[in-house]
């Protein structure tokens, strides 16, 4: 019984023990800085795993296509054509019917192929509109690109008229594609009345019609210029030269009262020109790149003296001895008249020689421009004083004074 009951004893002991060092470790978190519970239970949310979505190809850009596909060339090299721009005649261009016109457009060899001799254009499909059956290719290197034109003319039916050409390779081989596309109004039926129609004014052009219509003997200071077929729709003239040789040019320029202005191209080159028609409407004197003589006139006639004219025509900036700044000339034909800072100028040109006379105020003298290059000129005033200019995108000369 004593036994049992220090059992009791140790036992009772041993739970104050446990009690005590209890209370103490509670005492002992007390001291610790707290992070106060939420004020409301929180709902448990079960998450499922996401399952991998595999990525989505990124969409691509549509490949461009060339309509029709290429083909090709001669020993297998890659034949393909680039459509860059219409020359003339846009498509949907209104046109009287039954004109003549010459659709040109201006494409790139964009194949590996060179196009030599041997390749052409070929009608394919649509209205043929007058065209030949297939018309020769100016030699085109692989990367370069060329104007190729047909002559055709206008359906005397009214409605939209499509034709389609492609290229034939010397080989046979067919590639690209060209299209044109014009539309020819219908005949307005007259309405009768019983009341006086008044007639609408006839509005002012800036291109007298058709002055350049028709057939030109020309001269480019050389012998491979010769006979020149135009054709003039609204302010649009078209056309070809040296068409009595086996490597015709092309024409394509704007008119604007007496002045036509465009760009030539022949066998592979090209470059810019200016010609200016007479007052009898049967010669034309100009140039080409500027300051190259080119000059024309109807059958029966003789060429214009002088032949070629320089252009001087547009703003300049001009460097001289109290008249340094802008300068505007307008030329027409061989004659030229202009305003400068504090003054004006007026003269002839022969060739890339324009001679004539300053004023400003009541003083007068006399001047002698020589003309470079399309954007450049030098001279004098006065015999002995430096005048000289620049077109935008050139510099002064030098020398200045000539």
């Amino acid at each position: 019984m004593q036994i049992r009951d220090q059992c009791y004893r140790a036992l009772f002991v041993a739970m104050a023990i446990l009690v005590a060092a209890s209370l103490a470790c509670n005492q002992s978190s007390a001291t610790q800085p707290t992070v106060p519970g939420p004020t409301r239970p929180v709902a448990l949310v079960t998450v499922t795993p996401l399952v991998p979505i595999s990525p989505t190809q990124a969409p691509s850009p549509p490949t461009p296509t060339e309509t029709p596909p290429s083909g090709s060339g001669p020993g297998g090299c890659l034949l393909s054509a680039q459509y860059l721009a219409d020359v003339t005649i846009p498509d949907n261009t209104v046109m009287t019917p039954g004109a003549a016109f010459v659709k040109t457009w201006r494409v790139k060899n964009n194949g590996a192929c060179n196009w030599e001799a041997g390749y052409q254009l070929v009608f394919a499909e649509g209205n043929q509109m007058g065209g030949p059956a297939g018309m020769d290719v100016n030699s085109t290197p692989a990367g370069g690109s060329v104007d190729i034109s047909v002559n055709l003319t206008a359906p005397t039916t009214p409605g939209t008229h499509v034709g389609k050409w492609r290229l034939r390779a010397n080989n046979g081989a067919i590639f690209g594609g060209l299209t044109v596309v014009i539309v020819v109004p219908s005949t307005p039926t007259p309405t009768a009345t019983s009341a006086p129609i008044t007639p609408s004014p006839t509005p002012t052009s800036t291109a007298t019609s058709g002055l350049w219509n028709g057939h030109w003997e020309t001269n480019c200071g050389s012998s491979n210029c010769g006979a020149m077929d135009l054709v003039q729709t609204g302010n649009i003239v078209t056309g070809r030269y040296a068409i009595d040789t086996s490597t015709p040019g092309t024409i394509n320029a704007t008119a604007s009262d007496n002045r036509l202005s465009g760009e030539w191209s022949r066998s592979g080159s090209s470059g810019k020109f200016d010609w200016w028609l007479g007052g009898s409407g049967v010669k034309w004197r100009g140039n080409l790149g500027g300051i190259y003589s080119w000059c024309g006139h109807r059958a029966g006639e003789s060429d214009p003296a002088p032949c070629g004219v320089g252009t001087f025509d547009g703003n300049w900036m001009a460097v001289c001895v109290g008249c340094d700044g802008a300068m505007q000339i307008v030329q027409d034909g061989k004659d030229f008249t202009g305003t400068y800072i504090n003054g004006t100028v007026s003269g002839t040109i022969d060739g890339t020689t324009a001679t004539g006379a300053w004023q400003a105020g009541p003083n007068r003298g006399p001047l002698t421009w020589y003309l470079i290059n399309s954007k450049q000129f030098n001279g004098n005033y006065n015999g002995g004083s430096k005048w000289c200019g620049y077109k935008s995108g050139s510099s002064e000369p030098s020398p200045c004074l000539r």
